[in-house]
């Protein structure tokens, strides 16, 4: 799979944060809010192209959706962080 840069971001949020199942969640705008103010709109629209391919799940919540990584996807979303991140 190919990631945009801003995708491989957000995924490594998710993983650094355990987020692998319904259990381990984070909202989209903790994910998001640790981007420059000037690339926050990107963020949310790479977040919904992830959400469309199936590569995060969002769930709702009552203080707002959360979002984790499909644990379908694990091995190749590790994959492609390790290309960047050597140390995972």
């Amino acid at each position: 799979m190919n990631f945009t840069e801003l995708q491989l971001d957000i995924l490594f949020k998710l993983w650094r944060n355990r987020c692998f199942r319904r259990n381990a969640t984070l909202q989209i705008d903790t994910v998001v809010k640790a981007a420059p103010s000037h690339i926050i709109g990107r963020m949310r629209e790479e977040m919904d192209e992830l959400i469309r391919k199936g590569i995060v799940i969002k769930i709702p919540h009552r203080h707002g959706d959360k979002v984790f990584i499909n644990p379908d996807n694990k091995f190749e979303i590790e994959q492609a962080l390790r290309k960047i991140h050597t140390f995972l």
